[in-house]
């Protein structure tokens, strides 16, 4: 669920349109766990390592799928890397 919300927001073609969205990916991250009563702290995290690595289309193909466990085991090394470090605790 969480991942279906930040990648609505988080895809974009090209690092320029990423930082349009600077604060909405994070906003949208915030609002996600807020729902499933998770810890927040990581989303500015997440956005930044998203837009830092060009993961947003990676990230609007991972909303695609319903369940977290999932969609996990279905993102790239990267991906998992920055949910690891930024919102998995």
């Amino acid at each position: 669920m969480i991942l279906k919300r930040l990648t609505i927001i988080a895809a974009t073609a090209g690092m320029a349109v990423s930082a349009a969205y600077a604060g909405e990916l994070a906003d949208a991250c915030v609002a996600a766990l807020e729902a499933d009563g998770r810890d927040t702290s990581g989303c500015s995290c997440l956005e930044e390592e998203v837009v830092a690595n060009g993961l947003e289309e990676e990230f609007l193909a991972l909303g695609e799928i319903a369940d977290p466990a999932e969609r996990y085991a279905a993102a790239s090394d990267e991906a998992k890397a920055a949910m690891d470090k930024c919102t998995r605790s």
